[in-house]
């Protein structure tokens, strides 16, 4: 199985081959509830770490998605424009919302791993 790592601000990372796929944790979208839109970032940028990609529209707020490393968007989850709920149904899974490539693994080290973020989640 992939690993996944994670953000303080709910974003993760999941290296799948060549691509590693972000979305938003099941605790993130929690909070903002139900997603109506989500903006996808156009292929090829080249994006920062911490740089705001997208926004997403929910029926509580709308926030900005910020990248959680640094690298190229190969992918885009093209469901999201007509199916922008799957964030809701399946967040950590189907409702991935890029991909990138050529992303430092260094920086994907430097994320919080499934126990940091679990931890942190709760508080300890």
């Amino acid at each position: 199985m992939a690993e996944r790592r994670y953000t303080k601000n709910g974003e993760w990372v999941t290296r799948e081959g060549s691509v590693w796929k972000v979305g938003l944790t099941a605790s993130a979208v929690e909070e903002l509830g139900d997603v109506t839109f989500v903006e996808l970032p156009a292929i090829g940028r080249t994006l920062t770490s911490g740089e705001a990609v997208c926004s997403i529209e929910a029926v509580k707020a709308a926030c900005d998605f910020y990248c959680p490393v640094e690298g190229r968007v190969a992918a885009v989850n093209q469901r999201l424009q007509t199916e922008p709920e799957l964030v809701n149904r399946s967040p950590e899974d189907e409702g991935w919302i890029f991909a990138l490539e050529e992303v430092s693994p260094e920086s994907f080290l430097a994320l919080l791993d499934a126990s940091a973020h679990e931890a942190w989640e709760k508080g300890t």
